[in-house]
């Protein structure tokens, strides 16, 4: 410190902050805190703080930086809750920073200091992506890529308003010139970038800039100059424009990566890159002079140049709505040339145009994908709803109480609603037909439709849920539909049948009420008068008639070229014109005064009047639903003086309990699933035999399952590659917010069944040609036809059954290429589809026939002894079985199903009821209620046999060894010999020889006691057969076979001239004088049989002969391949394919081939992949069978058919024939692989 005086030592030298020595006169400098300056034409005052500033949103919080020194240090403003900020902008007349965070859906605002914090606008179910302010009017802007809609609001977050909604795709950049009256914005539409202008009432919309565009991010506007700038993210360029878009040029593209904001300050721009995590500036004008504001800071987005103390804006007075807001009520937007007031929607301008009054009532249409309203009392006061991806609405009503609009939509098949201003838009109802008609039954909460298509009304309540199907006979192209809750009775047209039909409410008792009408398009009821209006052509007319069909009366005939929508409200009649676009009123008695209300709605499709006050009165259904636990439907008193009496009703194929106010679930029934959709059939009368389940959001289903004790549905969704479940009622669930993983992580799982009373779940997977399974840890209830697991391989080509622990494998049937499987629960029978076939067996492997015939399958099942299927485009089929010559016959209105299950009663009887039995293990419960290992139990310790070995099932059950364990190894050659070597005799069972245990297996799969009865041949066993002929060490032929002119040996060997010369005993020889010549063929005959003689004698030499039983010999050449040991069952690790896997690729088919040690099983039918297609043919045998199929939609063919099943197949590519399968090897050369 000095100790002389100095000139910062009197009053700061005057100073306002900073007083610092100099070596220059006059000895002392004037200096200001970092990031302040001293004012204007001062060098001692500084202003209280920074006067140019950046704010940056960047996502956790908001940051200024100071523009007046050369210290661009970010200060975050002490804000709290900030989680995701992308946008900011600012007000200056009253200092107050806005920002949009699109984490918590908010737009809020607080001072440059981080006070007076509060969120001013919560945005529901959209997102601020970008806002702007107008500070003069006193409004703030957002655009919303998720409702694709611009929306605008008082700053105080009061009159919300969306003034842009069609044509809008990825609205993202906003910025505003308030004196011109104009807003701009850019849209990342994929196909069609692009930057528009309107005035910021929404009007006058114009494209400005279309061509050569990417991802417009940024938008500053300069308006002294009248110019626009942006940035492309994509094509990393920042260009400027006329502000309709002429002189279009670029300012600057060199190093940049993401440019995200863009504002606009004095000379210069500034941007945030994203990627370089910089903040950067050039001059406006030449796009030079670049400069780094901030370098490596993460997540800059959005970007606002701000300049305190405006007073070019500040003291703008000429704004028309800068003056106490134009004296409008609520919004005021500047344009062009004048100024407008607004009202948000819902609410319309009085007659004065300044001041907003909810109308007492208003016109709703329908047209394309519109909707929109129409004033009734104040001119002008149109409007269209800001509802997104609306594709064809066709039918429309109003629930006033509610404040609700309903709507159709033909294109999506859905049942919608909103609030009346167009908000809270939900799916109510999906998966319907043509729904031509609604109604609101408004004291029941029930809403009732027409399905022209499926020809059918139905009802359901307000929310979507109980939906039950009302009438579904006798109608012909039912369309419009009004309600009389008050009376009980509703009213629909048909337009095939030309009527005004009538009926109860809960669809008894229909009639006829008006005949000859025309084809009527609308209805009205007059509930006042007692009347009923309707508009037709056919010819064209508007009539009406009372309401018990008396006194019918035409009030217009002329001039109307197709009346297609009509409404009542007060003593107008109004009605839309389909052809000419117009809307028009009359009075509602006599036609006069016809008045023009709107032009220029062509194709009008449905027209409403929204009354506040006119569903007053309520029913018996009114209180508290009546009691009804569904739905209560409104039926006629038996006194035409009181009002309507009512009843409970349940959902479709729900039955009424005894209360008479209670539902009960159906017990069996047929499941049948879409893509996206899980559909019920009750073949039962009185009922419709289809109906829907209320899930919403399913997507890609593969494969169902059903609980029906816990209500459970469970689906194997191919996007996710998970099995999911959720519980199944008659209200709506969502398949995703109300579902949950069951197994999660699977490799190309395929199919799936569930078996409740074990406590497990199996499914198969196509890739490791695996069946595995996996504890269900809650309790779970259900029988499986005799506790059999029964699958299809389509590489081994047959049907397989085993007990559901594994256990007991044994082969039902050959099926290459089957593509549907499915189990009768009540006959025990085993059906399954193949080449456009259906064939049967039963579940012991005997009786083996033909079903039916006609066309590719790709789902089955069979219930009520009936056989239902489907596949392809068509409908599905119903088969009764009990009557071999009905004709199967399709059930309308469902198509292209992927799966089929049969869910049947639970048996409270069965021994495995419970889960407890044998210990409780899951699948440890067998048929009969016999003990198996489970998937819980660990096997026990089982000695090791060698190659040429077979393992007895039971321990110590080797005949005439029972104590020495090691017997339990016999040689191969003793299995499927006629002879029981195994105590338990299972070396001649069933598991190992298939169904031919005491006969001969044909090689068509059939079986026959001798050679002789095999058509195709058999497959030669191991002791000898009389007069056969062997093709190889695999084929047997009976004589008769021989030389009949058909190749039966794959070498033709049958038909060679040896074998011929050889067994031609029906040749003869008569005496007499025979040629030189015949003697010389008769020699040569002679000699080439004998040589004939010595080859086959080589060939069986080669195959093996007959060996003595010791167990060390190896395996001879016998009737049935044997399998290895089976694999030790799984435990229920995880939900993988490669995990539980309980039965694995060692699964063999005993019906076509010789021993897998000598040839590779040939690959049946197989789809066309790279695996497929350049793998050999002659695989080790240590490695897989084969390639694992591809996804079957990368094929563009039909899918694999299902590996594992009870009752259910999966399918729903387009079929086509399936190709015959390749020859086997050559056995000549079978030692190739050995």
């Amino acid at each position: 410190m000095p100790y002389s005086d100095y000139p910062c030592q009197s009053n700061n030298g005057e100073c306002s902050h900073l007083c610092l020595l100099s070596p220059h006169p006059p000895g002392y400098t004037c200096a200001c805190p970092t990031g302040v300056k001293l004012k204007e034409g001062s060098n001692m005052t500084c202003h209280n703080g920074p006067q140019s500033l950046l704010l940056v949103a960047h996502r956790s919080g908001i940051s200024k930086i100071s523009l007046d020194s050369s210290d661009y240090t970010p200060y975050a403003l002490p804000l709290k809750d900030v989680k995701g900020a992308i946008a900011v902008d600012f007000d200056p007349k009253t200092e107050h920073v806005y920002w949009a965070d699109n984490m918590a859906k908010t737009i809020s605002r607080a001072r440059l200091d981080g006070s007076e914090q509060m969120t001013v606008i919560h945005s529901g179910v959209g997102v601020p992506d970008n806002i702007a302010v107008d500070s003069l009017a006193r409004n703030i802007y957002w655009t919303d890529p998720v409702s694709d809609t611009i929306t605008v609001a008082r700053l105080d977050g009061s009159f919300k308003k969306v003034i842009i909604h069609d044509e809008l795709y990825e609205p993202r950049a906003i910025a505003l010139h308030p004196m011109a009256g104009w807003m701009f914005w850019s849209d990342w539409n994929d196909k069609k970038p692009k930057i528009e202008r309107a005035n910021l009432d929404g009007t006058d919309r114009k494209l400005i800039v279309f061509e050569k565009l990417a991802w417009p991010n940024g938008i500053a506007l300069d308006m002294k100059a009248n110019k626009m700038y942006w940035g492309d993210a994509k094509t990393h360029k920042i260009e400027v424009s006329n502000m309709d878009g002429s002189e279009r040029r670029e300012i600057h593209n060199t190093d940049i990566l993401h440019i995200f904001g863009l504002t606009l300050l004095g000379d210069y721009l500034y941007w945030t890159d994203m990627q370089r995590r910089s903040l950067e500036r050039v001059d406006k004008v030449t796009g030079k002079d670049r400069q780094f504001v901030v370098e490596q800071m993460a997540n800059m987005l959005g970007l606002k140049a701000i300049h305190l103390g405006n007073q070019e804006i500040l003291n703008i007075q000429t704004h028309p709505c800068s003056n106490n807001n134009g004296n409008c009520s609520h919004l005021c937007f500047n344009r062009q040339k004048d100024y407008i007031c607004s009202c948000p929607l819902g609410l319309e301008l009085g007659s004065d145009r300044k001041t907003c009054v909810e109308p007492e009532a208003f016109l709703v249409y329908s047209r394309k994908n519109i909707i929109g309203r129409i004033s009734i009392e104040n001119e002008n006061n149109d409007a269209v709803l800001p509802l997104k991806e609306l594709k064809e609405v066709n039918a429309l009503t109003v629930h006033v109480s509610g404040s609700k609009l309903y709507w159709s939509d033909t294109k999506t098949k859905t049942i919608n609603r909103c609030s009346i201003n167009g908000s809270n838009m939900e799916k109510i109802i999906e998966w319907t037909g043509l729904v031509e008609g609604l109604a609101i039954d408004w004291p029941g909460q029930n809403i009732f439709w027409t399905d022209t298509s499926a020809q059918r009304i139905e009802v359901a309540r307000l929310d979507g849920s109980s939906r039950r199907t009302l009438i579904w006979q006798g109608l012909k192209k039912p369309k419009s539909i009004i309600l009389d809750p008050k009376k009980g009775f509703m009213y629909w047209s048909e337009l095939g049948s030309k009527t005004i039909r009538r009926a109860y409410m809960d669809g008894s008792n229909p009639s006829v009420l008006i005949e000859q009408v025309g084809k009527v398009n609308s209805l009205a009821i007059d509930y006042e008068k007692r009347t009923i209006y309707w508009a037709a052509i056919e010819p064209s007319a508007i009539e009406y008639a009372r309401l018990d069909g008396s006194e019918r009366r035409k009030i217009l005939s002329d001039n109307i070229p197709v009346p297609y929508a009509l409404a009542l409200y007060m003593d107008r009649l109004y009605w839309g014109d389909w052809s000419t676009g117009d809307i028009e009123s009359v009075i509602k008695t006599n036609g006069s005064d016809r008045q023009n209300v709107h032009k220029n709605l062509d194709f009008i499709s449905d027209l409403k009047v929204y009354h506040k006050y006119k569903h007053a009165g309520s029913n018996q259904c009114g209180v508290d639903n009546g009691g009804c636990a569904h739905l209560c439907l409104a039926l006629p008193s038996s006194s035409d003086l009181s009002n309507a009496d009512y009843k409970c009703s349940c959902a479709t194929h729900y039955k009424l309990d005894r209360d008479n106010l209670t539902c009960l679930e159906p017990e069996e029934f047929l499941l049948f699933a879409h893509k996206n959709t899980i559909g019920r059939v009750m073949i039962t009368s009185g009922e419709s035999y289809d109906a829907f389940l209320p899930i919403t959001g399913l997507r890609n289903v593969k494969a169902i399952e059903y609980d029906p004790v816990n209500r459970f549905l469970y689906w194997m969704d191919e996007d996710s590659h998970s099995i999911r479940r959720v519980t199944v009622s008659s209200s709506t669930t969502s398949a995703s917010a109300d579902s949950k993983v069951v197994v999660a992580g699977l490799t190309r799982p395929f199919h799936m069944a569930l078996d409740v009373l074990g406590r497990a779940l199996y499914w198969s997977c196509t890739n490791k040609d695996s069946i595995n399974a996996t504890s269900i840890m809650y309790r779970l209830l259900w029988v499986l036809f005799n506790r059999y697991l029964v699958w299809n391989d389509i590489g081994l080509g047959c049907i397989m059954r085993a007990n559901l622990d594994g256990t007991s494998r044994i082969e039902l049937a050959q099926a290459s290429n089957a593509t549907a499987l499915a189990i009768d629960q009540a006959t025990g029978v085993v059906y399954w589809a193949m080449t456009r076939q259906i064939h049967a067996v039963d579940v012991d492997g005997t009786n083996r026939r033909t079903v039916w015939q006609g066309g590719w399958v790709g789902a089955l099942g069979a219930l009520g002894g009936s056989l239902f299927w489907g596949g392809g485009d068509r409908a599905p089929m119903r088969l009764t079985l009990a009557r071999r010559d009905a004709p199967a016959t399709p059930l309308p209105h469902v198509s292209r199903i992927t799966a089929i299950v049969i869910v049947h009663k639970v048996d409270r009887d069965h021994p495995c009821w419970g889960g407890t039995t044998c210990g409780g293990g899951p699948g440890a419960c067998l048929a009969g209620g016999a003990c198996g290992c489970g998937l819980d139990c660990v096997a026990p310790a089982t000695p090791r046999c060698s190659a040429s070995q077979f393992l007895c099932t039971s321990a110590g059950a080797v005949a005439n060894h029972p104590a020495d364990e090691t017997a339990r190894c016999v040689p191969n050659e003793w299995k499927c010999d006629g002879q029981e070597d195994c105590a338990d005799g299972s070396d001649e069972g069933p598991s190992e020889c298939g169904a031919c245990v005491r006969g001969l297996r044909c090689a068509d799969g059939g079986c026959a006691d001798s050679l002789g009865g095999c058509s195709t041949g058999a497959l030669c066993p191991q002791g000898p057969l009389p007069d056969a002929f062997r093709c190889d060490d695999r084929l047997c032929l009976a004589a008769r076979l021989l030389c009949d002119g058909s190749a039966h040996c794959a070498d033709g060997s049958d038909e060679a001239p040896t074998a011929c010369g050889y067994v031609q005993k029906d040749q003869i020889v008569t005496s007499g004088h025979h040629s030189n010549a015949f003697t010389a063929c008769g020699i040569i005959i002679g000699v080439a049989a004998a040589l004939g003689g010595v080859w086959m004698a080589v060939r069986r030499c080669r195959g093996g002969a007959r060996r003595p039983r010791d167990p060390d010999l190896a395996a001879a050449v016998r009737l049935n391949p044997t399998k290895p040991p089976a694999p030790e069952r799984a435990r229920p690790l995880g939900a993988s394919c490669t995990d539980s896997v309980l039965i694995s690729g060692s699964l063999r088919c005993s019906g076509s081939d010789s021993t897998y040690e000598h040839y590779p099983r040939p690959t049946l039918n197989p789809p066309p992949s790279p695996a497929t297609a350049s793998a050999s043919t002659a695989p080790a045998w240590g490695a897989a069978r084969r390639r694992a199929y591809r996804h079957y939609r990368a094929m563009n063919r039909p899918p694999p058919p299902t590996p594992a099943t009870t009752d259910a197949g999966d399918s729903d590519a387009t079929p086509r024939p399936p190709s015959a399968p390749p020859p086997s090897p050559d056995p000549q050369h079978h030692h190739l692989y050995r």
